[in-house]
């Protein structure tokens, strides 16, 4: 006649159960750090920038083999993360041994660096530029320099998902950050995306409504995405900022083409 109630109790019993292990574990979630969830992303990220490169060595040496590679690679998909993982572990370890002991955290070493990743994204030596970028990431996860400098180094490759991907990572990181937000539109508009461009852009020149070169690109973006808008707004700023600028008047000649 009590039958009933064995489900009932069986329900209740899996009930507290659930209630005591959440409550075990409630402290371990109030303790969660959001720096090493940011510090996490950037492995991530860093893991991923790894296995692109295999992918990038695999089509330009490996031919038809390096397609029987990638096939095996995905079939073992589990094997190819730890892989990417162990190659991310070694590459800090050699890092740690050729850095200059106690000079990972210089400030004037990592300027360094970044200059020199610089100048070799200027001479087109694309290997040399991303192997110092990942080397500065690799002891400061968070440097924005870095990040950016990586993205605009894909950008000019025309590696756009690999730019997209890196420049907005460096976005979460400081989402106030004209530049980034400036090769973020960029890239919009090398992929026809005037609509995209225009909204960087727009902040872009909320956080530096001086500089010139923001604005140029704020109205032409404006005018390509047919916002009548955005354009009065930028050529007007424009207007106070450098009256002399010979664009002005094409601006404006564009805007009542628009209108």
């Amino acid at each position: 006649m009590l039958f009933w109630l064995i489900p009932v109790l069986i329900v209740l019993l899996g009930l507290a159960t659930v209630a005591v292990v959440l409550l075990r574990r409630a402290p371990r979630v109030a303790m969660i750090n959001v720096e090493t969830i940011r510090e996490e992303r950037a492995k991530r990220l860093k893991e991923r920038i790894i296995l692109q490169r295999f992918d990038r060595f695999r089509a330009e040496r490996l031919g038809g083999a390096g397609r029987a590679l990638r096939a095996a690679w995905d079939a073992v998909s589990k094997a190819g993360r730890r892989l990417v993982q162990r190659l991310y572990r070694l590459e800090q370890y050699y890092q740690r041994l050729s850095a200059p002991k106690g000079d990972a955290a210089d400030p004037n070493a990592v300027m360094r660096l970044l200059e020199r990743a610089g100048a070799f994204a200027r001479q087109d030596e694309t290997v040399q530029a991303e192997k110092l970028y990942i080397e500065v990431i690799g002891h400061h996860p968070k440097s924005i320099d870095a990040y950016e400098g990586l993205g605009n180094l894909y950008l000019k490759a025309r590696q756009y998902e690999q730019a997209r991907e890196t420049l907005r990572f460096a976005l979460r990181l400081q989402p106030e950050n004209a530049s980034v937000l400036m090769s973020l539109a960029q890239l919009e508009r090398l992929q026809d995306h005037p609509t995209e461009a225009l909204e960087h852009l727009r902040r872009a020149t909320e956080i530096r409504p001086k500089n010139p070169k923001y604005l140029d690109a704020y109205v032409d973006a404006a005018l390509a995405a047919k916002s009548a808008e955005d354009a009065a707004r930028g050529i007007g700023l424009l207007k106070d900022v450098n009256p002399e600028n010979q664009k002005i008047v094409e601006f404006e000649e564009r805007l009542k083409a628009l209108a």
